[in-house]
């Protein structure tokens, strides 16, 4: 029996649009007030990435925590690249974190022990 894996769109806390240009399927982003940091989940033809975009390289390492509807929450921390003349990152989910099943992901940017905006969530579900 094949399974096949959709992501659908979740509730985000935010949907403003990042500054730089962004993979196709913006699932859910968020911008600081000022418009210097954004970062969002991103559908790029079936590939989920978790990306963060800066006007200036205020820190030199971020972390995501992603945590899966069941089991417990996923850390990883992340250089800052020049990206273009900005700054920021891209990571795959499925490459740096683990895939716990159908439901509600929820993702958080931080620097040092400090989220950088509110959580972002996608949903995974498998159709059979």
């Amino acid at each position: 029996m094949r399974v096949a894996l959709l992501l659908v769109i979740a509730a985000g806390l935010a949907v403003a649009a990042p500054a730089s240009a962004a993979p196709s399927g913006r699932i859910a982003s968020h911008c600081s007030a000022s418009g210097d940091v954004c970062y969002g989940i991103f559908d790029d033809r079936g590939v989920i990435r978790f990306q963060l975009t800066l006007a200036a390289k205020y820190f030199s390492r971020y972390r995501i925590c992603v945590r899966p509807p069941q089991g417990a929450t996923t850390c990883r921390s992340f250089p800052v690249k020049r990206v273009g003349s900005q700054f920021g990152g891209a990571v795959r989910w499925e490459r740096n974190f683990p895939s716990r099943g159908p439901g509600r992901y929820r993702v958080t940017w931080k620097q040092g022990p400090r989220a950088l905006g509110p959580a972002l969530t996608f949903r995974r579900i498998e159709i059979q």
